[in-house]
């Protein structure tokens, strides 16, 4: 399944321009938001609008990380690739080289943004969250702290509570997620779908705890029902707890609107396990299609799903292992480290698997380290 601490801070970043041992939940706010379905027609008119003209890129990643849009993700990296004249245009695609885990290229047209005059009010947003995706929360917390401290809202947040998420420090992060909501100043459903999104993810993902996790996707699917990967999160719990009709009936619907390789093979494994084989292979064949044509084009951005894929449904630990390295090369996070692990193990490279292992228990407490020093220096 998806992870979300790259894309939780970018997206953060992206709908503030577009919209201009843990503790006990929060008290749950309530907003009131424009129906999906008028919110989505609006999106689709303003990109209609906008044709090919700078500024639709964000709109295109507002379509493609909610409705699962690869179409509007082609347009999006096609166009940006082809403009780097000014500093936004740099952004502009680093942000859509971001969004497909290219990192080194997206942090290297911020670099030379900034020697065309961007200031670092305009990068230091989008640098953070890629330090952040690729292993590096530690390094920028202290930055996004300072940056809350003197620009409290939404997008300050929404990043330092994903970078917090990343180190594992999950109430805090929750605090944040939850006062982030209450800064926005909008009725657009989609960054309240996204924050929910984002504390399912890292509740039942790295929390631990999925009746907590199951609540916060249902809560962002009251705000965006349309919402695949929330659809495909919740049906995956919805499936483990027992209830895999309700899962199955949640999956067609996606299926039938988006071309999410994702919600697809977890569709076909339902039906493989419910005695419908041949129904589910032809789905889980399908997703491997559309799995193949999407890492042939972004190789990065989809190697970490791919390599789920194939320690799953896909049957090829070989596979899943070359894919996995990819990702751990390009970004060296605690999940990388696991994900490759699990693809070592699972192609019986148990040495490889146990040096991995020493390396995560090696960074994590470097980390630990760093961050006593820290501790120490502030209390000074």
């Amino acid at each position: 399944m998806r992870h979300f601490s790259y894309r939780s801070a970018v997206l953060a970043t992206v709908l503030a321009t577009y919209c201009a041992a843990y503790s006990a939940p929060v008290a749950e706010p309530s907003f009131i938001t424009t129906s999906s379905s008028i919110a989505i027609r609006n999106l689709d008119q303003q990109i209609a609008q906008l044709g090919d003209q700078p500024g639709v890129e964000e709109l295109l990643l507002v379509r493609q990380r909610f409705l699962s849009d690869f179409e509007a993700l082609n347009r999006a990296c096609t166009l940006t690739e082809g403009r780097s004249e000014t500093s936004a245009d740099l952004l502009r695609r680093a942000r859509t080289r971001a969004a497909v885990h290219r990192f080194a290229d997206a942090l290297g047209d911020i670099a030379a943004a900034e020697r065309q005059g961007a200031t670092s009010e305009e990068t230091k947003g989008l640098r953070a969250s890629i330090l952040v995706a690729t292993g590096h929360a530690y390094d920028v917390i202290p930055e996004l702290q300072a940056d809350l401290v003197h620009r409290p809202g939404f997008a300050s947040r929404s990043a330092l509570a994903t970078a917090y998420a990343e180190v594992g420090r999950l109430s805090e992060a929750d605090r944040l997620f939850v006062a982030a909501l209450g800064d926005l100043d909008t009725t657009l459903p989609f960054p309240y779908a996204w924050i929910y999104f984002a504390r399912g993810l890292m509740w039942a993902d790295q929390g631990g705890d999925a009746a907590r996790g199951e609540a916060n996707y249902k809560r962002a699917l009251t705000y965006l029902p349309e919402f695949v990967a929330a659809n495909a999160h919740l049906a995956k719990l919805e499936a483990a707890r027992g209830d895999t009709a309700s899962a199955i009936e949640r999956l067609e619907r996606v299926v039938v609107a988006s071309n999410d390789p994702e919600a697809l093979s977890l569709l076909g494994k339902l039906h493989v396990q419910g005695g419908d084989t041949v129904h589910g292979r032809e789905e889980i064949s399908l997703a491997q299609q559309r799995y193949e044509s999407l890492l042939a084009r972004y190789p990065l951005g989809f190697a970490d799903h791919g390599a789920d894929f194939y320690l799953g449904p896909g049957a090829d630990p070989e596979r899943a292992w070359v894919l996995a390295q990819q990702n751990l090369a390009n970004r060296k996070t605690d999940r990388a480290y696991a994900l490759a692990i699990k693809a070592a193990e699972a192609t019986g490279r148990y040495q490889e698997a146990c040096d991995l292992l020493l390396k995560t228990q090696s960074q994590s407490n470097k980390y630990k380290n760093r961050q006593v020093s820290l501790v120490k220096t502030n209390a000074r």
